[in-house]
């Protein structure tokens, strides 16, 4: 049974057809689940309390029956926790705020991710030694773990660059904090990052000898504003 939710089935049925106006900004290409789905299914969760992507789509989830009812798409599936906050992101909350505020009387803030995510290669286990190493990236939440992207990896080392700045594009990460190792402290990623209007924490080494330098002059004259300890490495089941 799903939660109560403090509007009528009427109010609901009426913002439905209200968002059949609703600008879609996707590719027709490669979609997998109805905007309007998506949208009344995180609305109804926020109005039982949640706030929290994780907490939204484990609410998809767990009552994918009762909003497939309730929305009348009865082939919907779940979206995925990865591709949520990325249809999430690309809609126009000004115009769907005026829709909201219309039939239920509230707005909604749409607050980013403060969790840090860590992107970085990983060689999926059993692959090492087996003469068909694989890889991929993976951002990582480092408080809770959870996987919010991956992206593929093929051939050397030097193609986690290009992989990265796909992935920041494609899950809208770009946006957020993110922590990165030496390999990508170079201006092109940074520089994407920065224009997103994200946050980035990453090594300096010597692929940035002059930064590296600079790094150090600063650290051995001036004292640490603090400190923290980032997520341990790890294999990929």
């Amino acid at each position: 049974m799903a939660e109560a939710i403090p509007y009528s089935d009427n109010d609901v049925a009426n913002f439905i057809t209200a968002l059949k106006d609703l600008t879609d900004p996707r590719d027709n290409r490669g979609k997998r689940h109805h905007v309007i789905f998506v949208i009344v299914s995180v609305v109804l969760a926020m109005f039982t309390g949640r706030s929290k992507l994780s907490s939204i789509h484990r609410y998809m989830t767990n009552k994918i029956d009762w909003l497939r009812e309730t929305i009348k798409m009865p082939d919907e599936n779940p979206v995925s926790r990865a591709q949520l906050p990325r249809i999430i992101d690309r809609l126009d909350w000004k115009e769907l705020n005026t829709i909201i505020e219309k039939y239920f009387g509230i707005h909604i803030e749409l607050n980013e991710n403060n969790e840090w995510v860590a992107i970085d290669g990983k060689t999926l286990r059993g692959t090492v030694g087996s003469g068909n190493k694989q890889a991929v990236v993976l951002a990582v939440t480092h408080k809770s773990r959870q996987i919010l992207g991956q992206e593929k990896m093929n051939g050397p080392k030097s193609s986690e660059i290009p992989s990265v700045r796909q992935l920041l594009e494609e899950s809208g990460l770009a946006k957020q904090k993110v922590t990165l190792d030496a390999h990508h402290c170079n201006p092109k990623t940074t520089a994407q990052i920065n224009d997103a209007g994200g946050i980035f924490l990453t090594q300096v080494k010597d692929n940035q000898p002059k930064l590296n330098q600079q790094c150090k002059k600063i650290a051995a004259n001036s004292s640490p504003i603090g400190s923290d300890t980032l997520m341990k490495s790890y294999m990929v089941e």
